[in-house]
């Protein structure tokens, strides 16, 4: 939707007298209370699962999606049926995911490995790409339809193949990461 400056103004002031018109009869305190009892999301840990998925198996902090890095997520069906699975991205400030994850999601057949990226990366056959957060950091959670699945994280460049720099990220386990030996 494009407005010019005043245009967009009075859409402002529309917007705003209709708020005021629907809230009129809720006293400040009630709406106070409404909003301390609203649920908030933070994010990857308490984000609602979109469907399909049932899972949330595993977190992966540590993504990036910028100047030449990208993030890849590669993903093994150890199943003995197809299973969806999906990567969600989460910018670094929290709050919702910034990207569809079903709509990027791929069905995995029977000892079957796809691989997600945040883009393309020359000399890596990305099967999905799931968008990026243009960020730094950020994280992701990783959406199956079955926790039988195996699957690594890694960032590389995207310009080189074979990619000239890289390395690993830490996957965990829903929210509980182990301490390292």
């Amino acid at each position: 939707m494009s407005f010019e400056p005043l245009e967009y103004l009075r859409h402002i002031v529309a917007e705003a007298d209709y708020l005021a018109e629907q809230t009129a009869s809720i006293s400040k305190d009630d709406f106070l209370v409404s909003l301390a009892s609203a649920p908030t999301w933070a994010g990857v840990v308490d984000s609602p699962l979109p469907a399909p998925f049932t899972q949330h198996v595993f977190t992966v902090p540590g993504v990036v999606h910028i100047s030449g890095l990208r993030s890849f997520f590669s993903c093994t069906n150890l199943d003995r049926v197809p299973v969806t699975i999906g990567v969600e991205l989460f910018a670094a400030p929290g709050g919702a995911g910034v990207n569809d994850p079903a709509a990027t999601s791929l069905s995995v057949a029977v000892g079957g490995t796809v691989l997600f990226g945040t883009g393309p990366a020359i000399g890596l056959s990305v099967d999905s790409s799931v968008g990026g957060t243009g960020s730094t950091k950020g994280s992701a959670r990783i959406l199956p339809t079955s926790k039988k699945i195996a699957c690594t994280a890694f960032v590389a460049n995207d310009g080189n193949a074979p990619p000239t720099s890289g390395w690993q990220l830490t996957i965990i386990a829903k929210t509980k990461q182990k301490a390292a030996n």
